[in-house]
């Protein structure tokens, strides 16, 4: 039932997005290393590991040549919308790296309820952006992403900000972007009690980026809470559904930790 909620929310929260700029947190730091990328079909990232301060690890390099829905679904991931269906989110494996490519305008999630991290200060995402949808904005309200990394915090149900609209677990949406500012918080149309969305880097394409984000700093800034509440849920997001060139994009991410 959690996972329909929160199935249900995360496609709200993507087609209502009409973002205002929010002042607080501006403060909070990320960080990259950056190494670009041979090619876009085989991408080749480094891979520096300190698992002395990992206390929850989504890693993608263990694929070993089976169905790749099959596989995420082991690891606890469920599909929504586009990401259903393979001729319009298009996922693939590649030394290591999940790549999603958008083949059209669309909005698809992987979402994965089986977490519980209770103990954490950071994320540490390795990512990058093979092609960024075309006019995505956020300063400009074309609200789309190649790849947006969710992470939901507790359980308790914030209000959305509109009756029909149901409510949600506090969130904080990560991204790659083009041309946006990096470490804005940006809130939607609606949840703006529980929900922002961040800029943690501005990569060029083909280019790998270790983006670390400190989530208790940041959570207690945008929502003015003093107790940050347990991981209780991430999820993948593709937006290309505002975008030009057919709505065309692909990311990939090759780890994704939570750092005690």
């Amino acid at each position: 039932m959690r996972g329909l909620l929160i199935g249900a929310v995360l496609a709200l929260i993507v087609s209502t997005l009409i973002v205002n700029r929010s002042s607080a947190g501006n403060n909070i730091i990320t960080s990259g290393e950056p190494s670009v990328l041979a090619k876009a079909d085989s991408p080749k990232m480094p891979h520096e590991s300190t698992p002395r301060n990992v206390v929850h690890r989504f890693d993608f390099s263990n694929y070993a040549g089976e169905s790749i829905d099959e596989w995420l679904q082991s690891k606890g991931f469920k599909f929504e919308e586009a990401a259903k269906n393979r001729n319009e989110l298009r996922l693939s494996i590649k030394n290591g790296a999940l790549i999603l490519e958008a083949k059209e305008a669309l909005r698809g999630f992987l979402f994965n309820d089986s977490v519980n991290v209770e103990k954490f200060s950071k994320v540490r995402i390795e990512w990058g952006v093979i092609k960024y949808p075309e006019g995505a904005s956020y300063e400009k309200q074309v609200n789309n992403e190649a790849l947006m990394v969710y992470v939901f915090f507790g359980h308790e149900k914030i209000p959305s900000g509109q009756f029909a609209i149901p409510s949600s677990p506090y969130f904080i949406g990560l991204f790659l972007c083009k041309d946006d500012r990096i470490n804005l918080p940006y809130k939607g149309k609606y949840y703006h009690q529980g929900g922002r969305f961040v800029c943690v880097g501005n990569p060029k394409p083909l280019e790998t980026v270790i983006s670390e984000f400190d989530l208790t700093t940041a959570f207690r800034a945008y929502f003015e809470k003093d107790e940050v509440p347990d991981i209780s849920a991430i999820a993948f997001g593709v937006d290309t559904a505002a975008s030009g060139d057919g709505g065309t994009a692909a990311a990939y991410i090759r780890q994704l930790e939570f750092l005690e």
